[in-house]
C-alpha cells in the first residue's frame, strides 16, 4: 500500500521540493516527480541544475533514452505507458490524484500556505484515505 506524506506550509512548493530532493538524493533516493505545468516543470529542471549550490542533480524527462540510468525523472503521466518510472517514491507537483499512484511505495505531495493549494490538498487527501493509504503530515514550519 502506497504511503502518503504531506509536507504542508511550505512558503514556497516548487523551492520546498526542490529542497527535498536534493536531501533525498545525497542520500541515495530515487524519484519520479509529476509536474504537468510547463512553468512548473520549467522551474524545477532549471532549479535541479543549479542546486546544491555549484553542482548538479542528475535528472531528466521520463521518456528520455537514459531515464532508466537516471535517478531523478520528470513526468507529465504516472500511467503504466512509462514502465521504467522510478517506484520508490513520487513526487505530486500536480493539483490531481496522480494516475496509477498505487504503484509507487511512496507519494510525496508539498502543499504551500495558499488557501487554494491546501484545498487542492484536502481533496487529494481526502481520496488517498478513502483509498486505504497511511497518510502522514509533516509541518515544514514546525521548530526542527
Amino acid at each position: 500500500m502506497t504511503k502518503v506524506f504531506f509536507y504542508h506550509d511550505a512558503g514556497n512548493r516548487l523551492q520546498a521540493a526542490c529542497d527535498l530532493i536534493v536531501k533525498s538524493f545525497a542520500q541515495g533516493k530515487t524519484f519520479t516527480i509529476l509536474v504537468s505545468d510547463p512553468e512548473r516543470e520549467q522551474f524545477v529542471d532549471r532549479m535541479l541544475w543549479v542546486q546544491p549550490q555549484l553542482s548538479f542533480l542528475p535528472h531528466c524527462r521520463a521518456d528520455a533514452a537514459n531515464a532508466a540510468q537516471t535517478p531523478v525523472l520528470l513526468t507529465k503521466d504516472t500511467g503504466l505507458g512509462l514502465p521504467h518510472l522510478h517506484t520508490e517514491r513520487l513526487l505530486n507537483l500536480d493539483d490531481r490524484v496522480p494516475e496509477s499512484f498505487a504503484r509507487f511505495q511512496n507519494l510525496i505531495e508539498i502543499v504551500s500556505q495558499s488557501e487554494a493549494d491546501r484545498a487542492h490538498a484536502r481533496q487529494r487527501s481526502r481520496i488517498y484515505k478513502e483509498q486505504g493509504c497511511e497518510i502522514r503530515f509533516i509541518d515544514l514550519q514546525a521548530p526542527k
